[in-house]
C-alpha cells in the first residue's frame, strides 16, 4: 500500500510540474524597447506628453516676445517676477494639466528673461522657515521670515477641446489659452492661444 501511495504522490508531483511547464510555454511573450523621449509619437486619440511640450514651447515663446516685457524692464530696471497657476482642464477627458504647467515653468525658467516664484511650495517653505526659527537650528544658518519676494505677474489659463467624427475619420482640436495678469492692478497684459489638431483614421466606422 505504501509503495502504491508513493507512486501516486510522485505522479501528482510530476503532473503538476508538467502542467506548470505547459502554462509557461503558452504564456504570451513580452518584448520592450526604449524610445526617444523627444520624438513625436501618436499612440491614441488622447492628449499626449508631446502635445504638452509643443504647446508649452509655443506659448512661452509668445509671452516672452511681446511688449509687456520690455515695457516692464524699462520702468522697473529689472526682470519681472512671474508665478504660474495650474492650467484648468475644460475637456471631457482626463488630462494631466500639472505636466503642462511644469512644461511651461521649465520654458520660463530656462529662457532667462523672467524670475520665477515657486507658488506650489510656499506652504512647505514657510513651514521650514518656522522650524529654523523655533530655536532648533544654528543661528547663523537659519533663514528669516518676511524675505520672500512677491510676484509681479500671474500666468494662468485653461485647455479645451472639440471633437468631430465622420465614419472612419476623427479630428480632435485642443486649444490652450493663457493670460498674463498684473497682480497689483489685475490688468491683463498679454493673452495668447495655441491649438493642436490631430487627425485619426480607422478601418471600422465606430469610435
Amino acid at each position: 500500500m505504501r509503495s502504491c501511495a508513493s507512486k501516486i504522490q510522485v505522479w501528482k508531483v510530476f503532473a503538476s510540474f508538467a502542467l506548470g511547464l505547459n502554462l509557461f510555454a503558452c504564456a504570451p511573450g513580452f518584448e520592450g524597447t526604449y524610445s526617444d523621449p523627444k520624438a513625436a509619437e501618436i499612440v491614441d486619440d488622447k492628449w499626449s506628453e508631446t502635445d504638452a511640450h509643443k504647446v508649452a514651447g509655443s506659448l512661452i515663446n509668445q509671452v516672452l516676445t511681446k511688449p509687456w516685457l520690455t515695457q516692464f524692464e524699462a520702468v522697473r530696471k529689472q526682470k519681472p517676477i512671474v508665478v504660474v497657476d495650474e492650467i484648468a482642464n475644460r475637456t471631457d477627458e482626463h488630462i494631466d494639466t500639472k505636466a503642462l504647467t511644469e512644461a511651461m515653468t521649465d520654458e520660463l525658467i530656462n529662457a532667462g528673461k523672467v524670475r520665477f516664484v515657486n507658488a506650489e511650495k510656499r506652504k512647505q517653505i514657510l513651514d521650514e522657515i518656522k522650524y529654523q526659527n523655533s530655536g532648533t537650528t544654528e543661528a547663523k544658518t537659519k533663514k528669516s521670515l518676511g524675505k520672500q519676494i512677491g510676484a509681479d505677474f500671474m500666468l494662468s489659463g485653461a485647455i479645451s477641446s472639440s471633437v468631430h467624427t465622420q465614419e472612419g475619420l476623427k479630428t480632435v482640436t485642443y486649444q490652450t489659452a493663457l493670460t498674463l495678469t498684473d497682480l497689483e492692478t489685475a490688468e491683463i497684459v498679454w493673452s495668447g492661444k495655441e491649438e493642436v489638431k490631430k487627425r485619426f483614421n480607422r478601418s471600422s466606422k465606430g469610435w
